[in-house]
């Protein structure tokens, strides 16, 4: 190799050496800021928190997750949103946690909602049926496609932050006291499409 080309080769690897460095050392803001937003109460709805398992803290590692159960009337619904600004890995094709915990996926479909669409989930595990519904948004739109999700959040880490807002994923699930009204969601619970 000519020492013109192992100069410009030295001066190409620390070009990619400063980048690297500035990639990784650049804080990106994250959405716990959004996640806050959320509110726990409105008019007709309450909620609690509910504390993360072992499991879910293991698996969504340096992300931010917010868990609560939400009431109005006699319907409950047990919301997760997920930030995956520290850990890109924790925000994912949420059916994977399904199938991997045991349950079947009966029957999926999509529905709209304010602002884009969500997937809507039958589950059976053994004897027990339950419904779940997840979308991802980033603010403005929300939508089902895991790679989108993963194509925006890669393209705002490219780019240091510039652009869109860090998707989250929010998942919904029936729970115990009974069927949920999923189309009339947006009525009373409009805050999970207002961050």
């Amino acid at each position: 190799m000519k020492p013109k080309q192992r100069k410009m080769l030295a001066a190409a690897a620390a070009c990619v050496v400063g980048l690297v460095l500035i990639w990784e050392l650049a804080p990106l803001p994250d959405a716990q800021a959004r996640l806050a937003r959320l509110p726990a109460a409105g008019l007709g709805y309450s909620s609690v928190e509910v504390p993360l398992t072992e499991a879910e803290k293991q698996i969504f590692g340096k992300a931010r997750a917010l868990k609560r159960l939400y009431t109005f009337r006699r319907t409950q619904v047990l919301a997760t949103v997920i930030d995956g600004s520290r850990n890109r890995h924790a925000v994912h094709d949420p059916t994977y946690c399904f199938v991997g915990d045991g349950w079947r996926i009966v029957r999926r479909r999509k529905m709209l909602i304010p602002g884009g669409e969500a997937m809507r989930l039958d589950l059976k595990k053994g004897d027990t049926q339950r419904e779940a519904v997840y979308w991802y948004t980033d603010g403005r739109a929300r939508f089902v496609s895991p790679l989108r999700c993963w194509l925006q959040a890669g393209f705002r880490r490219l780019t240091l932050g510039w652009g869109a807002e860090e998707p989250v994923l929010v998942i919904l699930q029936q729970t115990d006291a009974g069927p949920v009204p999923w189309d009339s969601l947006p009525e009373w619970l409009p805050a999970l499409f207002d961050f």
